[in-house]
């Protein structure tokens, strides 16, 4: 089949020598195994909360204990500091945040006023504006809550008994939430690390063009043509060359994230292997339709630019797709980065394969089309002077 000797070919021309080996396999996913586990131990660590509650009454230490129950932070209470001693707290680095409850939160809120919680923080970035959020919604909470108990009366107070009784079945639902119909995981809403690998996936396959522009660019293209091939199996024969190149890079950072850095998203080395395969696949074919449209060495080094980062930024790879418009979201559905995303989502959900059917078969879909549109632009014959 003379697409396995172009295939060969080009393995032959990345990795056949000891030097590109090393440079062209090795050295790049080392890299990029090193930045993952280091990105991982950074993306483990809890942000360091502070705080303080000068507050006596109720609302105060119910307020208190709702941040202790969340486990995106790291909660230290600090009864015995004062407000400037909490604030030297983030200056110094001992605390990320720190949070202050006045002494007259309680009473405030009670009387019919309105009181808030002080947040500290050096700078705002995505995590401590989600702990800002938090601290408005608790407090949207309490202040319903208290009219609600209000309304109530005859008076014009609220009774602490009614008051206490309601703050303890809010802090105890009947029903809460459980996400085991769509089997979610954590990746769709902190999409970073796997976000980085899909990347530089993408980068590494990006590779290929080269080789494809240089035989262009050297006539090793037109040469091809003079033989009894045709453009499907110069085109297929890059991109199973491109695949096996793609599959031990990917092997390699896989095995040194999980087994050296000890990073996991919650899916095994096997099912994660199996995803990734499928979204190397549709890289690929993106590559090879790429191929076909450029037509200098200039124009690929645009490609990056161009085509691969931002893809990555609409497709939720540096930050939950939600934050993005209505528009982005739906111009995310035509990028092969989004439905890896979601299936390892689903895998670390806690889903099975059969859940991942869907987007596993888009990929596949990305893939052929892309292979097939590679080869009908494909031509040795598409280049232009500098």
């Amino acid at each position: 089949m003379p697409s396995l000797f172009i295939a060969a070919q080009l393995i032959r021309r990345t990795m056949g020598s000891r030097r590109g080996l090393i440079m062209n396999v090795m050295l790049p996913a080392i890299i990029l195994s090193i930045m993952t586990g280091l990105f991982a131990s950074f993306e483990g660590e809890k942000a360091v909360i502070a705080v303080n509650n000068a507050d006596s009454g109720i609302l105060g230490g119910y307020l208190a204990s709702s941040l202790e129950q969340e486990s995106l932070y790291e909660i230290h209470l600090e009864p015995n500091v004062t407000e400037q001693e909490l604030k030297n707290m983030v200056i110094d680095g001992k605390a990320d945040a720190a949070i202050c409850i006045p002494s007259d939160y309680s009473e405030e809120w009670l009387e019919g006023g309105v009181s808030k919680a002080v947040l500290y923080r050096m700078n705002e970035q995505l995590w401590n504006a989600l702990l800002a959020a938090m601290l408005e919604t608790e407090g949207n909470k309490l202040a319903a809550s208290v009219a609600l108990v209000q309304s109530s009366g005859a008076g014009a107070g609220a009774d602490i008994t009614k008051l206490t009784a309601l703050l303890e079945a809010q802090a105890s639902p009947k029903a809460v939430a459980e996400n085991a119909g769509m089997k979610l995981g954590n990746i769709v809403s902190n999409p970073m690390m796997i976000g980085l690998i899909l990347m530089f996936l993408m980068l590494l396959v990006s590779q290929s063009i080269g080789l494809v522009m240089e035989d262009r660019e050297q006539r090793t293209m037109a040469r091809m043509f003079t033989a009894p091939l045709r453009a499907i199996d110069i085109a297929f024969g890059n991109f199973m060359g491109s695949m096996l190149v793609g599959t031990i890079q990917l092997v390699i950072v896989l095995g040194l994230t999980y087994f050296v850095f000890g990073y996991s998203p919650g899916i095994s080395f096997g099912p994660m292997l199996l995803v990734l395969e499928f979204f190397l696949l549709a890289a690929v074919g993106l590559a090879a339709a790429v191929a076909g449209l450029i037509r200098n060495s200039t124009q690929l080094s645009h490609i990056n630019t161009l085509i691969i980062t931002p893809t990555c930024m609409i497709s939720g790879c540096f930050f939950p797709l939600s934050f993005l418009p209505d528009f982005m979201q739906k111009l995310a559905n035509f990028t092969p980065q989004k439905w890896a995303i979601a299936a390892i989502d689903r895998l670390g959900g806690g889903g099975s394969f059969r859940d991942i059917g869907l987007q596993l078969l888009i990929l596949l879909l990305f893939a052929a089309v892309m292979i097939a549109f590679g080869s009908a632009v494909l031509r040795p014959n598409r280049t232009s002077k500098l």
